[in-house]
């Protein structure tokens, strides 16, 4: 089925434009209006042209922005260029979003394109407005705590639409059923929304995921653990595909785990078999090197490889490891990874190098993640332009990394590290959403606070936090503050399922 689309729009002035002897200035309106229906369209194309004057529509554009902005943002003091590319990254996301406020009938959302809005540079370079795994690894992470909201490569059906070339990479790619379970582990940690566990979409989407993961498992007898075969990892460059991909086996993993996990709310009992599977996948793993391989087989001299893929395991998915191999994956990879790669890449390797106190490293690798990208795929402005895949890895780079926040379905942690990016004297997070609280986060080069702005009194389950062993309970309009580069923890005061 097509989805019709009419678009009505003022058209540029066919000799220019040119002032008046007398004039310093002058306001030109153009308007774009589209939807669905063309009557709509027109609709709302006249009341925009005719009916409201060029400065009230700016004004309004200016106070809805305003809107935006002190609902969730992050600041930078001392480093007006930093702060620049983070307002940016911020604004092509939440640009690409639906909009709260619209005359145009509210419909149902399809995904981000990791090429946003844009159409792209050369034909094929925009991803055709398709919605990728990008989405739910790159981009809602970056905007999750500040605007919690909630197939492999699909557009406005669902029905996958992967192009012809690419069919091999739709076929074998299925760690995207994982990173859609994953995400909906941050939703879940993020806000404990238990009605969306209990509606169809949510508990249905986790305990199906974990369905799927169940029956594509073999049991190797030699291994004496569960294989996932005939795959292809993120790391696109490996294929046609490949056998035990350890970022696919960790999603797996844990998407069988979640189902568990949230089995009290959903009601859908996860068996005794499923289990087994999760803690008993196969991780190749070189205890050599004491580096865990991309798949079976991998040679870590000679592969070069696209895209962060390994390290995805030491954040977001906070695998457990010990540092000694977190260090080693993150160095054995770095020098592996072709230079045309895509930004969000370095966002991940800063993330790591920040957990392991290499600031020096993680600096190097923080610029080297947006400096020669801005914001396009790949360096030299070529690539998908307006990549929002880029920019949200860019983001995450900055709040979980300088930020030193995570995420998971117990708690929120806050260890910022002692060390601010570039020449920042101050970083700070405004509006982050937990279970029902909107906290202030405010780092320095000796300090943290949290403020909180708000509680939310209509959730049931009240919030407490925790600081070296000590309880207390999380109320409005207190300031916690701390040296840096210590914990502390925000959790619900009862578990998901207690």
């Amino acid at each position: 089925e097509q989805l019709p689309v009419f678009v009505y729009y003022t058209p540029l002035p066919v000799n220019g434009f040119e002032l008046d002897p007398q004039e310093t200035s002058r306001t030109y309106l153009f308007v774009t209006s589209i939807d669905s229906e063309q009557a709509r369209a027109k609709r709302s194309f006249e009341y925009a042209s005719n009916e409201r004057h060029p400065d009230q529509i700016w004004s309004s554009h200016v106070s809805l922005w305003n809107d935006v902005w002190s609902n969730g943002r992050v600041e930078i003091v001392g480093d007006d260029e930093l702060q620049r590319q983070i307002n940016s990254a911020f604004y092509y996301i939440l640009s690409s979003l639906p909009s709260l406020s619209t005359r145009s009938e509210h419909k149902q959302f399809y995904g981000l394109s990791p090429g946003s809005l844009s159409r792209g540079g050369l034909v094929g370079e925009d991803y055709a407005g398709h919605s990728f795994w990008d989405t739910e690894t790159w981009i809602y992470p970056s905007v999750l705590l500040f605007y919690p909201k909630f197939p492999w490569e699909s557009a406005r059906t669902g029905v996958d639409v992967t192009p012809y070339g690419y069919l091999v990479i739709a076929t074998y790619q299925q760690h995207i059923t994982g990173d859609i379970s994953f995400a909906a582990r941050q939703y879940i940690a993020a806000t404990g929304d238990r009605k969306w566990l209990m509606s169809e979409y949510g508990g249905d989407l986790v305990y199906e995921t974990a369905r799927f993961w169940a029956s594509r498992v073999v049991y190797s007898n030699e291994k004496k653990k569960y294989e996932i075969l005939t795959v292809l990892p993120p790391d696109e460059d490996a294929r046609p595909f490949k056998n035990n991909s350890v970022f696919t086996n960790a999603v797996a993993s844990y998407s069988i785990q979640l189902a568990h996990r949230v089995s009290c709310i959903t009601k859908k009992v996860v068996p005794q078999h499923w289990l087994d599977i999760a803690s008993n996948l196969y991780f190749p793993f070189d205890n050599a090197t004491q580096t865990h391989l991309e798949y079976d087989g991998f040679d870590l001299k000679n592969t070069i490889i696209k895209q962060a893929d390994v390290v995805l395991l030491g954040f977001p998915l906070m695998w457990p490891m010990n540092k000694e191999v977190r260090r080693n994956d993150l160095l054995f990879y770095e020098p592996l990874t072709r230079a045309s790669g895509p930004a969000m890449t370095w966002s991940m390797h800063t993330i790591g190098f920040l957990e392991l106190n290499d600031f020096d490293k993680a600096q190097q690798v923080f610029r080297r993640a947006y400096e020669t990208y801005i914001w396009t795929e790949i360096p030299e402005g070529l690539g998908a332009v307006n990549f929002i895949t880029g920019a949200g890895g860019f983001l995450q780079a900055v709040i979980f990394g300088y930020g030193g926040i995570r995420l998971t379905l117990d708690q929120l942690e806050v260890m910022p590290p002692p060390r601010l990016p570039n020449q920042a004297k101050k970083l700070i997070f405004h509006g982050l959403k937990y279970h029902g609280a909107i906290l202030d986060l405010t780092i320095d080069n000796q300090n943290y606070h949290i403020d909180v702005r708000k509680m939310d009194t209509n959730i049931s389950m009240s919030l407490v936090y925790e600081y070296e062993q000590e309880q207390f309970p999380l109320t409005n309009n207190i300031r916690l503050s701390y040296p840096i580069n210590t914990r502390l923890v925000i959790r619900p005061s009862m578990h998901l399922c207690a």
